[in-house]
């Protein structure tokens, strides 16, 4: 495998469990797909060079079967539409009207394999051979995983990363910077051009483009191509919607309609239950109510662990990390150059919740609060917990750092602004609440207030 240019995920795959109405555009997911003809079957068969046998055989209708979901992917390829539109991350690696051309040219054949369990996909040669990650990805996921794949073809390879959850470790999946127009930017392009471009593309398929735009962008590339600011985003009392203030301006976005505490990710938000998070996208409403479970932050590894009572994705200084605390109440922390979890930790106290800001200290963290109102700021560089001074007030739903401020929001539904030891009113806001997070907000795409 020394030749083999091997694209790692790294744990960006994307699955999507959601429902929507039929529409005039392409669909998004799998079952929503028509038969295809037997000669569209053996067209895309030659174009690509599929080795149908290894993907389950040939098959027209089920998407079940491997070979179906990759007939998808190629249908969308084929039948993406795009417009006019501008875009920083749209610098024109691939001309938009030859996707199918252009992968076509630098394919060569494609099998379906899973002797490399933690990559999705890897690219010989030309030859893709896609893991048993590939077939967990979203619609999306898998043909940006295709596109991925075939940059490498033309030379493109990673560097080791300088942020980010890799960032320290000798594991080549970065780019140096968005201009030297690798298999990271390439893959970013298309994102960009169906959020922006696209003219025929599901709503909801667009939406997961920007999600998944946003969350690779903000670290694959070891020079920013991104710029973030802050916004604060509050979970309306009855939960169906979010009201986020940007730049002065309130707007509403669209939530799924899924309990859970509302949370902050590299992306954005979403809405977390123990058991899965569900993403609450920025930058524009869809129309549909479709739940769109989290695979492009690390929330993602939910889905891999179990008994669950509270998790944080959270950086310090460049580095990303992800910390869970079980229902045995044991913390552990991800281990990404070993891609699993570390060793778990016994806590002598019983975990209430975890915070990224406690009130009176304005400097972003994460922070344990114990069941007795205790508090403790965990240092992931030494993975020890340091005791802070004062108690919880469980008053206090969420604490956040905003503009060198804590923002709380309490339990009579109001958000306040701590002002020395007193709590005043923040914007005179009527509104109440039931969930407050500060989430970042990138220069990609923009936002549409409505």
């Amino acid at each position: 495998m020394s030749q083999a240019m091997i694209a790692v995920f790294l744990f960006f795959s994307t699955m999507v469990f959601a429902s929507s109405q039929q529409s005039l555009q392409m669909p998004y997911k799998d079952s929503e797909f028509t038969c295809l003809s037997a000669s569209e079957a053996d067209k895309y068969t030659r174009d690509f060079g599929v080795d149908v046998r290894s993907f389950g055989g040939k098959e027209l209708c089920d998407a079940q079967v491997d070979t179906k979901k990759l007939f998808n992917d190629i249908k969308i390829v084929e039948g993406g539409q795009f417009a006019e539109g501008q875009n920083n991350l749209i610098k024109g690696f691939v001309n938009k009207s030859q996707y199918y051309d252009w992968l076509k040219e630098q394919t060569r054949g494609i099998e379906r394999g899973n002797d490399i369990p933690w990559a999705t996909a890897y690219n010989s040669g030309g030859y893709f051979t896609m893991q048993d990650g590939w077939a967990k990805l979203s619609t999306l996921g898998r043909v940006g995983t295709f596109i991925h794949e075939a940059r490498h073809t033309e030379g493109y390879r990673h560097i080791s990363c300088r942020q980010g959850p890799y960032q320290g470790v000798s594991l080549a999946g970065c780019d140096s910077n968005y201009n030297y127009g690798g298999s990271h930017a390439v893959e970013m392009e298309y994102y960009a051009r169906v959020s922006v471009q696209g003219i025929n593309f599901h709503p909801v398929y667009k939406k997961m483009a920007r999600l998944m735009a946003i969350a690779r962008s903000n670290f694959v590339f070891n020079t920013a191509v991104l710029q973030p600011r802050e916004a604060v985003m509050a979970l309306s009392e009855n939960r169906t919607q979010a009201h986020v203030y940007d730049q002065g301006q309130w707007f509403i976005r669209e939530v799924p309609a899924v309990e859970g505490r509302l949370k902050r990710t590299s992306f954005g938000a979403v809405i977390f239950n123990g058991l899965a998070a569900f993403a609450i996208e920025l930058y524009q409403n869809s129309g549909f109510p479709d739940a769109i479970e989290d695979t492009y932050s690390y929330y993602k590894l939910m889905g891999e662990t179990q008994n669950i009572k509270d998790f944080e994705e959270f950086d310090s200084g460049v580095k990303r990390h992800v910390v869970k605390i079980g229902n045995n109440n044991k913390l552990a922390e991800f281990d990404f150059p070993q891609g699993s979890w570390g060793s778990e930790k016994s806590l002598p106290f019983s975990v209430a919740k975890l915070s990224t800001a406690v009130p009176g200290n304005v400097k972003a963290g994460l922070f344990l609060v114990s069941t007795e109102g205790k508090i403790f700021n965990y240092v992931p560089e030494s993975q020890q917990l340091v005791s802070q001074p004062g108690q919880w007030d469980f008053s206090n739903q969420e604490v956040v750092t905003f503009k060198n401020q804590n923002l709380i929001l309490r339990n009579d539904g109001k958000i306040y602004v701590q002002s020395g030891e007193s709590l005043q009113p923040w914007l005179q806001t009527e509104n109440l609440y039931s969930g407050l997070v500060v989430v970042p907000v990138y220069d990609a795409f923009e936002v549409v207030k409505e």
